[in-house]
């Protein structure tokens, strides 16, 4: 009995260091498949023969809506750590 306790206490700890392991690989791997397919579009745009300009115009466009979003989102974590301090 004792050794079997002591095999599932092993296995289990192995298995949070897997998970653990696991978590910061899939972190990584979605960072390099968001930079792919930013690699991917601009060299759509660099065949198709968009001009720099236009490329420059969209991305001050998403800049601008994600940095709206960050302040958007700045501000909800804001009340809700403020209703949690109130709590």
């Amino acid at each position: 009995m004792k050794t079997e306790v002591e095999n599932i206490n092993t296995d289990n700890s192995t298995y949070l260091t897997l998970e653990k392991k696991y978590e910061a690989l899939i972190k990584d791997v979605r960072k390099y498949e968001g930079e792919l397919a930013d690699y991917n579009l601009a060299l759509d745009k660099y065949r198709s023969d968009t001009k720099p300009d236009d490329i420059e115009a969209l991305y001050m466009h998403i800049k601008n809506q994600n940095d709206k979003q960050k302040g958007h989102l700045d501000g909800l974590f804001g009340e809700k750590r403020d209703l949690e301090t109130e709590i």
